[in-house]
């Protein structure tokens, strides 16, 4: 099939490298994107063409890009007139997917979240949550890839639900590492704290350098805590913790 994906960063290249693997013709829109964006498209052989190009011979369109930005190319990709599949895969909130559902009167929409790291064969699987109707068919566009789809439900939403769920777990774990961290060097007690990496449950406290390591993701990771708390509010849920931890990536940024 014919794909357009905005947009080739780290994560959105490598989900277009395994759909390229698959056989299928990935397209993309080099205006207005970084030399390392390029670099890359072009490592993922994705195909450079105009906006209007791209997105006239697209059946499938893959939005993978920062959450800050999802519900603008939303808009965009719907006032073109898109009426093939929309996989919008980044991490948003009920009222965010809602709003880019909406801009996408014409399209079948496919809500998606990624929980790993980018496909790249390695030991940690990439599991690519889907949902909607048309949830099975975008799942089928990565078979035989590294990318493993997991049809989670019948309607938009289930799947970014699982992607929040891991992602307040995961990431929230690293904010709190990030911190504990900054105490202990305020205390210089920082040796202590690394000493306890060895504990079950002290996988993250290996490596002191983790805030540092962490900085080139904090202006992502921030908005999509921005995302999480709603989601904890759109549940009933303790949204402020979200917000709470948001400020260690503000800090980072």
């Amino acid at each position: 099939m014919r794909v357009a994906v905005f947009h080739p960063g780290a994560m959105g290249s490598q989900l277009a490298a395994q759909l390229v693997a698959a056989g299928h013709e990935v397209h993309w829109v080099p205006e207005g994107r970084s030399t390392a964006s390029a670099e890359r498209a072009e490592a993922a052989g994705l195909i450079g063409g105009s906006f209007e190009q791209v997105l006239g011979a697209a059946e499938v369109v893959l939005c993978s890009c920062a959450p800050q930005g999802a519900v603008g190319i939303a808009e965009q990709v719907g006032r073109s007139g898109f009426a093939g599949i929309y996989v919008e895969a980044n991490p948003l909130s009920p009222r965010s997917l809602e709003l880019a559902r909406a801009a996408l009167p014409e399209a079948t929409f496919v809500d998606a979240g990624v929980v790993g790291p980018p496909p790249k064969g390695g030991p940690s699987p990439t599991h690519l949550m889907l949902s909607g109707a048309a949830a099975q068919q975008a799942a089928d566009l990565w078979a035989g890839t590294t990318v493993t789809p997991m049809v989670v439900g019948a309607e938009p939403g289930a799947a970014s639900a699982a992607k929040s769920a891991y992602a307040l777990y995961n990431k929230g774990k690293a904010a709190l590492a990030v911190l504990a961290f900054e105490l202990a060097a305020k205390h210089g007690v920082t040796d202590a704290l690394t000493a306890q990496h060895t504990r079950a449950d002290g996988g993250s406290l290996k490596d002191s350098g983790l805030p540092e390591q962490l900085r080139s993701v904090a202006w992502r990771w921030g908005p999509e805590f921005d995302e999480l708390a709603e989601t904890l509010d759109a549940a009933g849920l303790e949204g402020d913790a979200a917000r709470a931890l948001r400020q260690v990536w503000t800090k980072l940024t």
